[in-house]
């Protein structure tokens, strides 16, 4: 909504409803004088009013901003000749899954709220031999699929952009039941360029804002240092297999990451 009003799209809104209705109200009136009887009617109009408000649905909202950003000039046409810059819009489609670096983000997430409540030396986290009620804490949410307050980084595939193209899923963006497995699979995803990634040995953006969101800043620092080493033992202990180029603790250009502003 906030794209589409910056964009002056028309948008639907909240609509204020009055309405007015007039209602009769009457009396017989009679007499008699005399054997003679006369009745007449006698009564006033009145005037009823009722107000309510008409609030537009969430998916028609987003469809018809979507359209409107679509419709207009306001997306960058997707081709491998293509040249974004930092807050574009681009609607991508294609194949997307979740990266390693957010199943780890995961687990960490669960780790880190049990390491809040012992008194265990982080310099010394052993991510392959996981505790038993850190294991039960780690299948609950696997298992029942449960999304965690922390931002998700997918991988979209077939974009038709010539660098590797991924997004950041926030918090706040999913709706009501949604889980990861209404993300994952053939999906449209607009977004906004958050990130552009240089080829080359300069190449380069840290994943720590999807590894270890919240996270205290030394604490950041010290885990980043091994975080590669970590995360493979966490993925080797889940027993997933992922592609040998799967984002870890950095990703290598060329690459873009969105913002996601729709996943449909």
């Amino acid at each position: 909504m906030a794209l589409g009003d910056y964009h002056e799209l028309d948008m639907p809104r909240l609509t204020d409803v009055v309405e007015k209705s007039v209602k009769k109200r009457s009396g017989n009136a009679k007499a008699s004088f005399a054997g003679i009887g006369g009745g007449a009617e006698l009564g006033k109009d009145v005037e009823l009013q009722s107000s309510f408000t008409i609030a537009p649905t969430e998916k028609a909202s987003v469809s018809k901003v979507i359209d409107g950003l679509l419709a207009g000039e306001h997306t960058v046409p997707v081709s491998e000749e293509a040249v974004l810059k930092k807050d574009d819009i681009v609607e991508v489609e294609g194949l997307v899954r979740l990266t390693a670096a957010s199943l780890a983000g995961k687990m960490l997430y669960v780790l880190r709220k049990y390491l809040e409540s012992t008194e265990q030396d982080i310099r010394d986290l052993d991510f392959s031999d996981i505790e038993p009620d850190v294991t039960a804490l780690i299948q609950s949410v696997y298992l029942r699929n449960e999304l965690v307050p922390i931002p998700v980084l997918v991988d979209v595939v077939g974009t038709g952009l010539a660098p590797r193209v991924l997004v950041n899923l926030r918090p706040n963006l999913f709706v009501d039941s949604a889980t990861s497995d209404q993300i994952e699979g053939d999906r449209r995803i607009l977004g906004t360029v958050r990130s552009l990634v240089d080829e080359g040995d300069d190449g380069y953006v840290s994943t720590e804002d999807w590894l270890l969101p919240d996270w205290e800043y030394l604490i950041k620092r010290l885990l980043m240092t091994e975080i590669s080493d970590k995360v493979q033992e966490i993925v080797a202990s889940l027993k997933i297999d992922l592609p040998a180029k799967d984002i870890h603790a950095w990703i290598k250009g060329p690459a873009v990451v969105l913002d996601a502003v729709a996943v449909y």
